[in-house]
C-alpha cells in the first residue's frame, strides 16, 4: 500500500485547525492509500501547538514538527519534506484556501505516471490590488526565469518521491519551493483549482514576506537582474557620450552654451538613482551568497512528535 505524506505549515492557525483537520479527514477517507499528516508549527504564538497535540492524541496519523521559533513558510515546508516518509508528498496550507477534495485528483494523476501535479489557481478571493500584484509577480517570473515556472501556481500540489529526494539534496537557504519543484523537471501537469477564502480573512504571510519571496524567486532562478544593471550602465554611458558630443558641436559652431542648473541637477539625481538601484540588485545577490557561505540550518526543531525515535 502506498503511503502519502501531507505537509502543512502552521503559523497562528488555532481557530481554523479543527475545521481543516475534519476537511482533510473527509478527503483522505475516500482513498485507499495510507496517510501521514505532518503539521509544522512555525513558531506560533497562539494555541496552535496545543490544538495540534490534541489532534495527535486522537489520531496517530498526525505528526508534529515544532520549531524553536518562526523560520518562515518555505522553511516550514522544507522541514516537512525532510521528515516525510511517503511515496508521494502533498503540500498545502491550513487556511482552507486550498480545497482538500483536490487531493483525490492529484493522486489520480500521480497514478497515471505524473511526478508532479500542481494546482493552477483559477480564481483568487483576494483584494483587487493583491490580485494585480500576484499576476504581475507571475508575469515577471515567467519573463526572466531561466526555467519555465508555471503561472498562477503556489505550493499546493503533489510531488513523487523522486522529486522529493531531489529537493532534499538542494542546499539553498533562500528557498522558493514551487521554483525548485519546476527546476527538478520530470513529468509535470497542472490542474485548475478555484481557491476558497481564508476561514478568518486574515492572511498570516505579510506583504513584506511576500515581497521577499518574490525576490527569492527572481534571484534564485535568473541572472537577468544583473544583466539589466549592465545594460543600464551601457545605455547611460552611450547617452552621456552623445550629450558631450552635441555640446561640443554646438559650442564651436554657433557658440551656444547649455543653460539651466536645474536640468543638470535633475539629470545627476536620475543617474545617481539608477546607480543605487543597480548596486541594490548586486547587493541582493551578494546577500544571498553570504547566506550560503554561513551555511546555517534553515530551521531548528524543538520537538518532533509522532515520528520514529531515529527522526527526533
Amino acid at each position: 500500500m502506498h503511503i502519502i505524506s501531507l505537509v502543512v505549515p502552521v503559523f497562528n492557525e488555532e481557530r481554523g485547525l479543527d475545521v481543516f483537520y475534519k476537511a482533510i479527514c473527509g478527503a483522505v477517507s475516500k482513498r485507499e492509500e495510507a496517510f501521514e499528516l505532518i503539521f509544522v508549527n512555525d513558531g506560533s504564538s497562539d494555541r496552535s501547538l496545543e490544538k495540534l497535540l490534541n489532534i495527535h492524541r486522537i489520531d496517530s496519523r498526525v505528526k508534529i514538527i515544532d520549531f524553536s521559533r518562526n523560520f518562515g513558510h518555505q522553511n516550514a515546508l522544507t522541514a516537512g519534506i525532510d521528515f516525510a516518509t511517503g511515496d508521494a508528498v502533498i503540500l498545502m496550507d491550513a487556511d482552507m484556501e486550498d480545497p482538500p477534495d483536490k487531493i483525490c485528483d492529484f493522486l489520480e494523476y500521480w497514478k497515471k505516471g505524473y511526478d508532479v501535479v500542481y494546482a493552477v489557481r483559477k480564481k483568487r478571493k483576494v483584494t483587487v490590488i493583491k490580485r494585480i500584484l500576484f499576476a504581475l509577480f507571475h508575469k515577471i517570473n515567467r519573463m526572466i526565469s531561466d526555467i519555465p515556472i508555471p503561472d498562477a501556481t503556489g505550493i499546493f500540489g503533489l510531488m513523487d518521491r523522486k522529486i522529493v529526494n531531489i529537493i532534499k539534496i538542494i542546499p539553498e537557504k533562500n528557498r522558493y519551493i514551487p521554483g525548485l519543484r519546476a527546476w527538478a523537471g520530470l513529468k509535470q501537469i497542472g490542474l485548475e483549482v478555484e481557491r476558497g477564502e481564508r476561514y478568518d480573512k486574515n492572511p498570516r504571510v505579510s506583504t513584506r514576506k511576500l515581497i521577499k519571496l518574490a525576490f527569492d524567486s527572481y534571484i534564485s532562478f535568473s541572472k537577468i537582474p544583473l544583466k539589466i544593471a549592465t545594460i543600464l550602465g551601457i545605455v547611460f554611458f552611450v547617452l552621456s557620450v552623445i550629450g558631450i558630443f552635441i555640446i561640443i558641436v554646438l559650442k564651436f559652431t554657433i557658440g551656444l552654451q547649455p543653460l539651466g542648473w536645474a536640468s543638470i541637477v535633475m539629470l545627476i539625481l536620475f543617474a545617481t538613482g539608477i546607480q543605487l538601484v543597480t548596486i541594490g540588485i548586486i547587493g541582493e545577490y551578494i546577500g544571498r551568497i553570504l547566506d550560503e557561505v554561513k551555511n546555517r540550518p534553515v530551521y531548528i526543531v524543538r520537538q518532533a512528535i509522532g515520528f520514529d525515535k531515529s527522526r527526533k
